[in-house]
């Protein structure tokens, strides 16, 4: 049986009947297929129907009729993939719980082809023929007409669930929606750490129109660049005459949110002169306007962002402790694009539609179903997906906008060029693993590997190599069968998180001393543990805490080695989370 590399994603389910059972939203670990790319671009970025079997082993059927799909919005309807290319009986597909895989069988009689496609490197395509292996996050493409994700969810998520105004289905921003909804019932200050252009300001403005303040008024303030007294008038705003060009009295923005939400954005830019005075009006809940003595009670929730990291700010003087710890109550993280690429041929499609209704010149991309003729090409959304994004969904909103500028003409179909990082490299010949191998030779090899390790795991290199040394991925190749491919992902998973966890443990969770034997920033290693799924514990929940301790019958030690982190560390989130209770 055949099988292939890829990252895993998640996902959702496929389907073959047409009346949903009334508690399928609760089902639990939910396989799902998800149209990444369809000769009609309003259908990417659609899901399968989650009544599919799949846990029961059960092959599903993919073809023109089945299964259905629908677009994440309640106004759409269930509908087949409905090609007239492609067969009725086209590929089968189940859900493998006992080896945690998809398993893909092609139809004999199909006519056409099946391949299967890592994401990371789309130019690699394995042709399906015979009954073949594949982990979430891979893709299926029938020839060039279509493509599909295959995922795994916790649960499936309909097109009735409150998407809040975020495109994207991944699990990453659906448990960003779960903590949006949970925050918004609590009416401390909230912090959102993300790389620039994550959309850290939709973030904010959900929080305000799904929390408690939703009633109030909606105020923002972006703080950089912006002079020390500037900043001050626009927060607290100002009397008559406090300063020169102080023509008339200004409320600020502390004022105007009144009852409402407050978002400063770029909360790391904000002059440290300011830092203070914010500070007191967190704590008192009392704004104090320039040239004034006597402040005026508000009642605000505050709402900050950062795209800096917080320690190291603080580290360098440039952020108070006191204030960081006063506007981080709740804390939300928000991921990358380069993390979601399954979102991505979506988030595209969203941004290009909103060039159509300004131009109506781009219609002609939309009219690809009428003669089942593909206006865009394929190959053109796996490049996007492949893509690193640096920009993040800023810079792929910049290549919307450029695609619809280049083919307001239109046919034939014109992309733009990505300039950036992309994972599309070709694949690296593992070098065999020899015991009695000269020193050189060792090291030649473990460069080699490290650099298949960092395609595979999806982080850099030279990372690779301090955390996994000669020994650790020689050991990996050497147990690995170099056939056997979709092995290799979940050994390097593994092995990579064992050994950070124990660095973690060697150097007593203190992050400074393992970040510098790793040759990272403390932010990198933040990264590092949530990618291996190695929490801290500020980022542990009540409940799983108390899921831990049941666990380990009260033993805190046995429990903190069950939920990886330090006992210490444990022992003051559960202090921290009972004082807030």
């Amino acid at each position: 049986m055949g099988h292939s590399v890829t990252d895993t994603c998640d996902a959702s389910v496929f389907d073959t009947k047409s009346d949903v059972p009334s508690d399928i939203s609760e089902r639990r670990r939910a396989p799902q297929l998800r149209i990444l790319y369809h000769v009609d671009l309003a259908r990417v970025g659609a899901f399968s129907h989650p009544e599919l079997a799949l846990e029961g082993g059960e092959w599903q059927l993919i073809g023109r009729a089945r299964p259905l799909f629908i677009t994440p919005t309640p106004r759409d309807r269930w509908r087949p993939l409905e090609d007239p290319t492609i067969s009725r009986e086209q590929l089968r597909v189940r859900w493998r719980g006992d080896v945690e895989r998809f398993e893909l069988e092609p139809v004999a009689r199909a006519r056409r082809r099946v391949f299967l496609i890592d994401p990371r490197r789309p130019g690699e395509r394995v042709a399906v023929t015979e009954p073949t292996l594949a982990p979430p996050g891979a893709c299926v493409a029938i020839d060039d007409r279509l493509l599909l994700g295959l995922e795994l969810h916790a649960r499936h998520r309909g097109p009735e669930a409150e998407r809040m105004g975020l495109v994207g289905e991944d699990p990453a921003i659906w448990r960003l929606r779960d903590e949006i909804g949970e925050i918004g019932e609590f009416r401390k200050p909230v912090l959102i750490l993300g790389e620039t252009g994550t959309g850290k300001e939709l973030i904010a403005g959900a929080l305000h129109r799904y929390g408690r303040a939703s009633a109030g008024p909606y105020q923002t303030l972006n703080c950089a660049a912006l002079p020390d007294q500037l900043v001050e008038s626009l927060l607290f705003g100002h009397a008559k005459g406090a300063f020169t060009g102080a023509s008339g009295p200004q409320e600020g923005v502390f004022r105007a949110a009144d009852g409402g939400t407050l978002f400063l954005d770029e909360l790391g830019e904000m002059p440290t002169s300011i830092q203070p005075k914010l500070l007191r009006t967190l704590q008192d809940g009392v704004v104090t306007a320039l040239g004034q003595h006597r402040g005026v009670k508000v009642d605000v929730r505050l709402v900050a962002a950062t795209n800096r990291d917080p320690e190291q700010e603080i580290a360098a003087g440039r952020l108070r402790a006191d204030l960081y710890h006063r506007v981080a109550a709740h804390v939300i993280r928000v991921p990358t694009l380069a993390s979601r690429p399954f979102d991505v041929p979506a988030l595209f499609v969203h941004f290009l539609a909103r060039s159509r209704e300004e131009h109506p010149a781009l219609e002609w991309l939309w009219s690809g179903p009428e003669r089942w003729r593909a206006t865009a090409p394929m190959s053109f959304f796996t490049a996007l997906m492949a893509y690193l994004w640096p920009g993040n969904i800023r810079e792929l909103e910049n290549i919307s906008e450029r695609t619809a500028r280049m083919n307001l003409r239109g046919k034939p179909f014109s992309s733009p060029a990505l300039d950036g990082p992309s994972r599309a490299e070709p694949a690296q010949p593992r070098a065999p693993v020899v015991a009695d191998a000269p020193t050189r030779k060792r090291a030649g090899d473990h460069a080699e590997r490290a650099r298949a390790a960092s395609r595979v795991l999806g982080i850099a290199a030279k990372t690779v190599a301090k955390l996994l040394d000669v020994e650790a991925l020689a050991a990996v190749w050497a147990e690995v069968d170099p056939a056997d491919e979709a092995a290799l992902p979940d050994r390097l998973e593994r092995e990579a998180k064992e050994r950070l966890y124990a660095c973690l443990i060697e150097q007593e969770f203190a992050q400074g001393p393992v970040a510098r034997r790793l040759g990272v920033s403390p932010w990198t290693l933040i990264r590092l543990m949530q990618r291996f799924g190695l929490a801290r514990p500020t980022e542990l929940t009540h409940e799983q805490i108390e899921r831990a301790l049941v666990d380990a019958d009260g033993d805190l030690a046995r429990a903190a080695r069950s939920l990886e982190v330090s006992e210490h560390g444990l022992k003051q989130r559960l202090a921290a989370l009972e004082r807030s209770r």
